[in-house]
């Protein structure tokens, strides 16, 4: 309970601080640090502690976790010297992770006080604030939940376990590692999740991209890596995209008369990218069809939609090759190998074996080609696909085909969140963000970047696509590319004009903190989410700098072993001068026993007489047969000389 407590109450040290000094960065860590709660809370007694920030200001979104508002929230924390929330906030979102390595988008978490008959956190519900309530996903929990909840059943864990989160999990962790101070507890951390991570990237590798290699054409146009529904992308849901993406669903929903029976909220309605309500409907028709064929805790991936040879089956009217998901998958893909090397290299007791690393740049190869794959030289820029299905008449949906999505949205750009092999790529991507005219044309208004090319009317700038795209760009060598359009996002927020003169310090006294603004006018859009702890995040992380990704090898064998086999040697050699010491003290005792019966021997022979008379033979042989002659050649023939002299003897 005191580990919980100071971990809240150490949030001063995220709002007191400050690298640039301007009202910007003091208003949104303020937002970050007031967004950090806890299901339970801190009255509560419960052994369990989930940690996470909320999406925005709000208690109607309490308990709802948001998997890309986390992971960026946690890159940031980490950054701003608070990684042991980081790994908190990490343990949360895996808390939802089921046995089959599935991640969802979304995790509700509802502390039920059994005494008072009260809760705090996610009710049970359709709906919460803007996003899907956990009562349109069922009442499942993870294998590793049913374990905790066995523990603390007054906290329950829900998900939306048809839906899948966006893979940019091992980028986030591997960055919150190098963030961090590299203490040997996040060494540990790291190597915690890098093994759950194992379990997501073979799920994404065995059940969604099943059997895609005996499949793809000679363009990787094949539907290998496939979204089967809008909230699986970061693409806002007013995006001109999914009107043409989701067309059959909406024509069934419309023959079909189709009716969820489900009352859409005001908050979803005043949302700013809600797309009306054809297109809505259609969202909750997929909803509802994946949870229908299978919710048990997405394990009916392999069962809704598999490929087989050169076929691609699915339950529902949906599937498409999404840029942004794509793109993080081939990211991450490649970090699990950085991930993996850094645990070898601290000689970690989990660091992967040699396999393990092999299979790892096999699945990035792999991801990287259907990255590619999306590319359309014509029209010198990355789409997304569509999967042309045809109903069979078992009612599945198959396909072997694609049709290219030639939708001008800044999404495209997601593809340079990693350095490309092929830089004549990124040049030709980058010429569309500087023009001013034409149908990919992203040069439009006063601030960077609209979210629809084309510059015809007005488009939404979504803070979380500039970040994305700016981070892409200087990934990618395009530095000042990237920094304008990370520093026209700061100057709408602080209502500056666009120009190299600007200064936050000057920003206004009224800052918003909204998921999207209005190109035009500038101001934010929606309903009144002005706290938004997503676009804290971003603002954070684009005004604090980076440290250098680098990380420190450990030798051959840790420090802990060396001290042992030190100590093991000390203690071998200590007994070795013991054993030496007793031996030479008896070698001593030895050598003074040897000279006291020579001499002995010598006080006898000189008490002897000069001349005897002779003896009878009797006599003789009575005193030679005695104790006395006995004794004699008893003592004799312990002489050391003696011993001596038979050597020498038996050498001659």
């Amino acid at each position: 309970m005191k580990r919980m407590t100071s971990l809240l109450q150490d949030n001063n040290s995220i709002t007191n601080a400050s690298i640039t000094g301007t009202p910007l960065e003091s208003k949104a860590r303020s937002i970050l640090a007031s967004s950090i709660h806890s299901i339970p809370s801190t009255t509560s007694s419960s052994s369990s502690i989930y940690y996470y920030p909320k999406a925005y200001n709000s208690t109607d979104v309490n308990g709802v976790v948001d998997s890309t508002t986390l992971l960026l929230a946690a890159r940031t924390l980490s950054k701003l010297g608070r990684s042991d929330l980081s790994w908190e906030f990490l343990r949360t979102l895996f808390r939802a992770q089921s046995s089959n390595g599935f991640l969802p988008k979304l995790v509700y978490l509802n502390h039920t006080n059994n005494d008072k008959q009260e809760f705090e956190g996610a009710a049970w519900k359709d709906f919460i604030g803007i996003y899907p309530g956990p009562k349109m996903f069922g009442d499942t929990a993870s294998e590793e939940d049913a374990i905790q909840q066995s523990l603390d059943t007054e906290t329950k864990v829900w998900s939306s376990n048809t839906i899948m989160a966006t893979p940019h999990h091992a980028t986030s962790i591997l960055e919150i590692f190098y963030l961090s101070n590299q203490t040997l507890k996040d060494v540990n951390n790291l190597s915690i999740f890098y093994s759950k991570l194992q379990k997501w990237h073979t799920f994404m590798h065995q059940q969604v991209i099943s059997n895609c290699s005996d499949g793809r054409d000679a363009n990787y146009t094949f539907p290998c890596i496939v979204v089967r529904h809008p909230l699986e992308t970061e693409i806002d849901m007013a995006s001109p995209l999914w009107e043409s993406a989701l067309m059959n669903v909406t024509k069934i929903v419309k023959e079909e008369k189709w009716n969820s029976g489900i009352s859409i909220p005001k908050e979803v309605k005043d949302s700013f990218d809600y797309p009306g309500d054809d297109i809505y409907n259609s969202y909750l028709y997929l909803l509802q069809c994946l949870n229908n064929e299978g919710n048990n805790n997405a394990t009916s991936q392999s069962n809704t939609n598999y490929t087989n040879h050169d076929v691609f089956y699915s339950r529902c009217p949906f599937g498409m090759l999404d840029v942004g998901f794509s793109a993080a998958l081939a990211k991450a893909d490649t970090d699990m190998l950085m991930i993996g090397q850094i645990l070898s290299d601290k000689n970690h007791l989990t660091r992967p074996t040699m396999d393990e690393m092999a299979s790892t740049k096999t699945r990035s190869n792999r991801s990287l080609d259907m990255l590619n794959a999306l590319w359309y030289d014509e029209k010198q820029s990355f789409f997304n696909r569509l999967v042309t299905l045809t109903e069979t008449d078992y009612g599945w949906y198959s396909s072997n085909t694609t049709t290219s999505l030639e939708a001008s949205i800044a999404y495209n750009f997601f593809s340079m969140i990693d350095p490309m092999l092929n830089s004549s790529l990124v040049a030709k991507m980058s010429m569309q963000l500087l023009q001013r005219s034409g149908k990919l044309s992203f040069n439009c208004g006063d601030y960077p970047l609209w979210s629809v090319g084309g510059c015809k009317g007005s488009s939404p700038i979504i803070p979380l696509v500039n970040y994305r795209v700016s981070t892409g760009l200087i990934r990618n060598g395009e530095l000042g590319l990237g920094d304008y359009t990370s520093n026209g996002l700061l100057n709408l927020i602080c209502g500056l004009p666009n120009s190299d003169e600007s200064n936050l310090k000057n920003c206004s006294k009224i800052l918003y903190f909204a998921n999207a603004f209005n190109a035009t006018s500038g101001l934010p859009m929606g309903n009144n989410i002005v706290q938004s702890s997503l676009t804290a995040a971003v603002v954070l992380d684009i005004l604090v700098p980076d440290k250098e990704f680098v990380y420190e090898s450990e030798p051959p064998i840790s420090s802990s072993s060396v001290i042992f086999l030190i100590a093991a040697e000390l203690v071998v050699a200590f007994a070795v001068g013991v054993v030496c010491l007793v031996l030479s003290l008896n070698l001593m005792r030895r050598a003074n026993a040897d000279e006291e019966g020579d001499e002995f021997v010598q006080l006898v022979n000189e008490q002897q007489p000069l001349y005897e008379e002779p003896e009878d033979d009797e006599d003789a042989a009575a005193n030679t047969s005695g104790i006395g002659a006995w004794s004699l050649e008893l003592i004799s023939s312990m002489s050391p000389m003696k011993w001596f002299s038979r050597g020498s003897a038996n050498n001659s």
